[in-house]
């Protein structure tokens, strides 16, 4: 076995490793990025360690190289859990109690290797071994070693059983991703445990050559699968600078990641993490996605969703703006177009284009309120205004099936649709009689008349109702002529 080869190897996986930890740290956003950097940085150390370890040629300058190396392998128990828990959100075991037990027994790990020659406590006996055509260090292992090993399997295993969760949790995208960690975590402790029922080389660590295939299944399931598709500028700019919010999903409808302003729209994401299903919004309970609607209400809000595809179907980004305001707005112009302001049925010209448009046949009416001046006159305006907001409620309500209208001042109009003149005329006479007996303001009454109309005959029955008019007035009043 040559071990210049060997070196070389190690050297080469310590400049990849060192690579994607630093493209790690640029992309440290990514829940997981930055512990799984650090950790990339500590297996650096091993290697390089490992690699000097194998082209020195005495036990002093090879014990030197295992310095090197635990500056990284001490910390593998801590980093291992940590990236394990960032990444996932696990933090009812990882909590900071266990962290830091963790780190301390780290420390520990590094300090009693760097003093090993007073009590060998990690390793019994260190000598060289030439039975591979080369020398190379024969360890035997101290009391810490074995306690060094048990924490590392135990963080091992703990981010093994956290990657099986959440991949079994997952769908879609964020499961591929879950199993990538799943399988890169496993290699290393696979190799490890070759290496310590002896089945490997003697004298030789296959740890550090397992690396960059573990970091290379955990970089693609980080870097290849983040989903985080903006730049860091452009998610600060987009995400966090914006009063919408931005909802952004994967192929299968899987949150990726929302901004500030989505709280305040939908507060209940503040128990939703990235990964879950974009319909436990409960805000959103009733919205179709799979449809689509650009309009949805909610509760006394109404709010424009705008659908944006991302390239080659791999997600969904969801601009959702307030338009409360814009709407009753644009409702209040609509009222102000169409209806009266004082008695709040439609007005005239909305009334006309309504018949013109949509009416076949029927019956127009005209009604004048009878001396409606001397009101005016005699107890004011405001009196006045009473009587016509009065009449306006009653008409409506009366004929609420047919379209009525404030035809102007006092005189107001009304569309009996597919009814004869004499069916017309004993429905008017009902509310004729209805009027007369009010007793809730001045009293009052109106005359009325009416005449037959035609699809394209409107301004013939107009005047033809206008005469009808003039003839109950001249007559007396409070009646109707047709």
């Amino acid at each position: 076995m040559n071990k210049s080869l060997l070196s070389i190897l190690l050297i080469i996986s310590s400049i990849l490793l060192s690579n994607l930890a630093l493209y790690g740290i640029r992309r440290k956003k990514i829940p997981g990025a930055f512990a799984f950097s650090i950790l990339l940085i500590a297996m650096t150390f091993h290697s390089l360690g490992y690699s000097f370890e194998l082209l020195s040629d005495s036990v002093e300058k090879m014990y030197f190289g295992i310095r090197i190396e635990y500056i990284g392998v001490s910390f593998f128990p801590f980093l291992i859990m940590l990236f394990a828990r960032e990444y996932a959100d696990e933090r009812k075991f990882a909590n900071r109690y266990m962290l830091c037990l963790l780190i301390t027994v780290n420390i520990a790990t590094l300090v009693f290797v760097n003093t090993n020659s007073y009590h060998f406590l990690f390793y019994s006996s260190v000598s060289l071994d030439s039975s591979l055509g080369f020398n190379a260090l024969k360890l035997e292992k101290g009391i810490w070693y074995y306690v060094h090993i048990a924490v590392l399997c135990f963080s091992n295993l703990y981010s093994i059983i956290v990657f099986a969760v959440k991949s079994k949790k997952s769908k879609g995208d964020y499961r591929t991703k879950a199993l990538f960690m799943l399988v890169g975590v496993t290699i290393p402790l696979v190799v490890f445990t070759v290496y310590i029922l002896g089945f490997g080389p003697a004298c030789i660590d296959l740890l550090p050559f397992s690396y960059i295939f573990m970091s290379l299944l955990i970089g693609v399931g980080l870097f290849r699968y983040d989903m985080l598709f903006l730049t860091p500028i452009t998610h600060e700019m987009v995400f966090n600078a914006v009063d919408d919010a931005v909802l952004v999903t994967d192929r299968n409808g899987m949150l990726i990641s929302f901004n500030h302003a989505s709280k305040q729209f939908f507060p209940s994401l503040e128990g939703i993490r990235a990964g879950e299903s974009i319909k436990l919004i409960r805000e959103l309970f009733n919205y179709d996605f799979e449809s689509y609607k650009d309009i949805y209400e909610l509760d006394d809000r109404i709010y424009n969703f705008k659908l944006i595809e991302m390239k080659n179907n791999r997600g969904r980004l969801y601009v959702i703006n307030d338009i409360t305001e814009s709407e009753q707005a644009k409702k209040q112009l609509e009222i102000l177009a169409t209806r009266d302001t004082l008695t709040g049925i439609y007005n005239r010209r909305h009334f006309m284009n309504q018949i013109e448009k949509d009416v076949t046949q029927g019956v127009f009416v005209i009604i004048d309120i009878d001396y409606f001046k001397n009101i005016n006159d005699k107890f004011g305006h405001t009196e006045g205004d009473k009587v016509l907001r009065y009449f306006g409620y009653e008409f409506k309500t009366f004929f609420k099936e047919h379209m009525v209208c404030r035809y102007g001042g006092e005189e107001f109009a009304i569309f009996i649709q597919n009814d004869d003149l004499d069916k017309a005329f004993l429905k008017l006479e009902a509310f004729r009689e209805r009027i007369v007996s009010n007793t809730t303001t001045l009293r009052f009454t109106f005359s009325a008349g009416m005449a037959a109309y035609e699809t394209g005959r409107i301004s013939n029955t107009i005047i033809e109702a206008d005469k009808k008019l003039y003839e109950a007035k001249e007559n007396g009043r409070n009646q109707i002529r047709y």
